[in-house]
């Protein structure tokens, strides 16, 4: 543990001193722009909260699909409005698919965003996952992506994380903490036209960036449920970033979230950018196909669907407004499987 500490504050001690950090505003949420759920923080490093996981939870801790049990399906679509009257209209979309294996669970997501912030870019994560023990589950993911505008370049690069589970504790009656190590690679060059020091702007999305963060459940019972996360984004250990996001939901079919984001960098620059709010509703429900043959031998014919909205002002001219679909094939299993190791006495007496 000594060494594995001296290394990391070795690692961290390079990074600082080989650049200074200087993203493109905005560039940090590159991959969070098109989901619902990263937008409004409903995807914590520490958990999806009561509504669950997705295929867009590894842009956050690939180790967060691990508990996943049905395939799941999401599109998504964003526009990205600007006052600013120097700026155009932006927008990004997102597709991805989440498949469960005995071995491990995998997730991929398309992700392109195209907006005169930053480069036009179209960007893929993949990612697989495991449940270790019933607590514990990690998680890697590989990037890759291409950009062009102001220069066209290319982006690889991979991810890693976990989640631990710990249930009821003191007065919550669900706790979990999470981190993940994202963005170890070769990203963005900083060539990116409209920055303020052009010379001085570093790669982006941020090298070595480490998400850590812990979510809890504070009421639940059959009709509402509150919960919050609190999750610190320290990008290439030069800058915090913090996303406070108290959620409710009501009779599992309802949830809400109320993001804040606190960018220490940004505000230290300006006082009108690093603060941003938001609002995130899903709407949960269930649906039936018949006369489908493919669905029914999959077990698929009922399932569930997940349609969501969110807006979020990503800094003082920039705001965010998001809609996404998510398909879970099938329905959860909510009785755990019987085993018997003998036969009932009826049957012995046949």
């Amino acid at each position: 543990m000594k060494k594995l500490g001296i290394a990391i504050a070795a690692f961290a001690l390079i990074l600082s001193s080989a650049s200074a950090y200087n993203p493109p505003e905005l560039a940090e949420g590159l991959y969070s722009f098109s989901s619902t759920r990263n937008l409004s923080g409903q995807n914590s490093v520490a958990g999806g909260g009561t509504l669950g996981c997705s295929p867009d939870s590894i842009v956050v801790n690939p180790a967060l699909i691990a508990q996943a049990q049905r395939v799941a399906l999401n599109v998504g679509y964003t526009a990205l409005i600007s006052y600013d009257p120097d700026s155009d209209y932006g927008n990004a979309f997102q597709a991805g698919i989440l498949m469960p294996f005995k071995m491990f669970n995998f997730s991929g997501i398309a992700n392109g965003v195209f907006t005169p912030y930053l480069k036009d870019s179209v960007n893929f994560k993949a990612g697989l996952a495991k449940e270790i023990t019933p607590k514990l589950s990690v998680g890697a993911n590989a990037d890759f992506g291409f950009a062009w505008g102001a220069g066209s370049d290319l982006a690889i690069g991979a991810g890693l994380g976990f989640v631990y589970d710990f249930g009821p504790l003191a007065f919550m009656k669900d706790f979990s903490f999470g981190a993940s190590l994202i963005n170890l690679g070769k990203y963005y060059k900083n060539d990116v036209s409209g920055t303020k020091v052009l010379d001085s702007v570093t790669a982006w999305p941020s090298l070595a960036t480490l998400k850590a963060g812990a979510s809890a459940t504070f009421i639940k019972n059959d009709t509402f449920d509150f919960g919050a996360s609190l999750d610190v984004t320290v990008p290439s250990f030069q800058n915090a970033i913090f996303d406070i996001v108290p959620k409710f939901s009501v009779k599992e079919m309802l949830y809400f979230t109320l993001p804040v984001s606190i960018n220490c960098f940004e505000m230290a620059e300006a006082h009108n950018k690093g603060l941003s709010f938001g609002i995130g509703a899903f709407f949960k429900f269930t649906f039936n196909v018949k006369n489908n043959q493919y669905l029914e031998r999959n077990g698929w014919s009922e399932s569930e669907m997940v349609a969501s909205a969110a807006y979020k002002n990503l800094d003082a001219s920039v705001h965010a407004l998001s809609a996404n679909l998510d398909v879970n094939l099938g329905m959860k299993d909510k009785t755990p499987p019987v085993i018997k190791v003998w036969p009932d006495d009826e049957e012995d007496d046949e």
